[in-house]
């Protein structure tokens, strides 16, 4: 798939390195082993409507499941991988960005081919995570950042001339002032984080340490690449904890 969650991961992933070979949509998909570029695929279907004919990749016609690679992103309908498909997938990682892309049948498959699934249950929970960023901003009526703006820029200020009274101190003050010049990437932290840099920050942190959970959990019970029930035994743990403290259970 090449919608908003297709399109956004593959630019995410060439930001990082990663090359993408194979894109597919409904009415076609096109295939380039040397790596295709988000933003010129973007451009191109944006003005044809279709990815179909991007002049810097070859048509392809068989089944892009299939299609050898290092990471297969399912980023479209459910049930894309199923138990007549999944022995010919030829990825070692499956990334689940669509909602149910892997039929338990395909599941049980992959497993046993130890091929990694990350599954759908976390890797494509970062619109939710956000939309509960948002519903705690509303009911605080209080926008991210405003209350520790000004304090965290002067907090970075001060860290600043605290560095250079150290080593006027240290190299003694014959040597006259010794100006200490923050680089741009600092000077941009010093003013202080926008509303999107701290929604970006705790999407990720919030990402990590759910990630860590699941890959703790999948240890704690020997399960291996399963990292789908991994994960459910880590949602049904929380739940549980909390009808536990409210006295919920018997």
């Amino acid at each position: 798939g090449f919608g908003k969650v297709g399109l956004h991961t593959m630019k995410y992933l060439h930001e990082y390195g990663a090359r993408c070979i194979c894109v597919g949509e409904t009415d076609g998909a096109i295939y380039n082993p040397r790596g295709i570029d988000p933003k010129e695929l973007q451009d191109y279907e944006q003005g044809h409507g279709t990815i179909v004919g991007f002049p810097k990749a070859e048509p392809y016609d068989g089944s892009i499941l299939e299609v050898p690679c290092d990471i297969l992103i399912p980023a479209a309908i459910e049930k894309q991988l199923t138990r007549e498909n999944a022995p010919r997938v030829q990825a070692k990682i499956i990334a689940e960005a669509a909602n149910g892309p892997t039929t338990p049948a395909a599941h049980e498959i992959f497993l046993q081919r130890n091929i990694l699934v990350i599954p759908d249950v976390y890797v494509n929970a970062g619109g939710v995570t956000v939309s509960f960023f948002e519903w705690l901003k509303n009911l605080n009526h209080v926008s991210y950042g405003r209350l520790s703006f000004k304090y965290e820029r002067e907090s970075s200020y001060y860290l600043l001339q605290s560095v250079q009274h150290s080593l006027e101190q240290w190299f003694g003050k014959a040597r006259g002032e010794i100006p200490i010049i923050p680089s741009p990437e600092f000077q941009a932290r010093a003013t202080g984080a926008s509303e999107k840099d701290i929604v970006y920050s705790g999407l990720a942190y919030t990402m990590e340490q759910s990630a860590k959970q699941i890959m703790t959990m999948a240890a704690r019970y020997n399960l291996g690449l399963d990292q789908r029930t991994a994960a459910y035994l880590c949602a049904l743990e929380k739940v549980f904890t909390v009808y536990n403290e409210a006295g919920f259970t018997y």
